[in-house]
């Protein structure tokens, strides 16, 4: 099992990496395919939203709200990026996973099981290990993937 301690670190110590060409396409492609199918319940703000207010307009409009506060990304353009955190909410959503370390991981590997194999790691990097060390150290960390 992981430990929050234990994917914090990896992360925190892992060198950053560049998808490969293929990877970035098949990361391009799966995103897309993931957000054309529920980009009719997506709105967009530029405000920061916190999970409960995420939860609250779902169960009340039936509309999942995403932030585009804090947007820039080293790997992936803004509208990508956007879209990934509406899927990655989506998956919250959706599936009941917390937003706690927990839930990141239960996020992760959702996300992972509809993903190609070239692209795991990415999706590893950017939910479970991420979440892990900006639970681990009190604060968001610069952006990076990590292949561990």
């Amino acid at each position: 099992m992981h430990t929050a301690e234990h994917l914090a670190a990896q992360y925190l110590k892992g060198k950053g990496q560049r998808p490969t060409p293929s990877e970035r396409h098949a990361f391009s492609q799966w995103l897309q395919l993931r957000f054309n199918r529920i980009r009719q319940w997506v709105e967009f703000t530029p405000e920061e939203v916190s999970p409960d207010e995420m939860l609250e307009a779902w169960e009340s409009r039936a509309t999942l709200i995403v932030s585009t506060a804090h947007n820039k990304h080293p790997h992936w353009l803004p509208i990508e990026n956007a879209w990934f955190r509406a899927v990655h909410d989506w998956d919250h959503i959706q599936s009941g996973c917390g937003f706690d370390f927990a839930g990141e991981t239960c996020a992760a590997g959702i996300a992972m099981a509809t993903a190609p194999d070239c692209i795991k790691w990415i999706l590893w990097s950017e939910i479970a290990l991420q979440a892990a060390a900006s639970i681990h150290t009190g604060s968001f960390q610069r952006q990076k993937l990590v292949k561990v």
